[in-house]
């Protein structure tokens, strides 16, 4: 189990540094935040967007936050907190490898959103 928050922010980070070679792109890698972004040109009804978050790491305060892009995807039956901005993901204090699951299976599934989306 572990407790430390730049313990838990480097291995979650360290799960999730595999997707910048999955057509992501890195904005954020500090010793407390890490995200990546696509950079996919997209037209949304007639609006061209040209970067779209997909999940970001940070250390906010006492708790590791794990971010991800929920645009378009039902997030109400995931338990997960809301950080505005079509964000949203987990708070984490204590980090064992059923809870690093979580955050895998969850990074996974909105990565498959994107692809489906064609967003990368």
């Amino acid at each position: 189990m572990k407790t430390d928050l730049v313990e838990i922010f480097q291995t979650i980070r360290a799960g999730v540094q595999p997707y910048a070679t999955r057509g992501y792109t890195v904005h954020e890698n500090s010793e407390t935040g890490y995200d990546l972004y696509s950079e996919k040109n997209i037209d949304v009804n007639g609006e061209k967007i040209t970067e779209r978050f997909f999940t970001g790491i940070y250390i906010n305060g006492s708790v590791v936050e794990v971010k991800v892009n929920t645009t378009e995807f039902s997030t109400s039956n995931q338990e997960l907190e809301n950080f505005g901005e079509d964000k949203a993901g987990l708070k984490i204090t204590r980090l064992d490898d059923t809870k690093l699951k979580e955050v895998e299976t969850l990074i996974e599934i909105i990565h498959t959103n994107f692809k489906e989306k064609e967003w990368i």
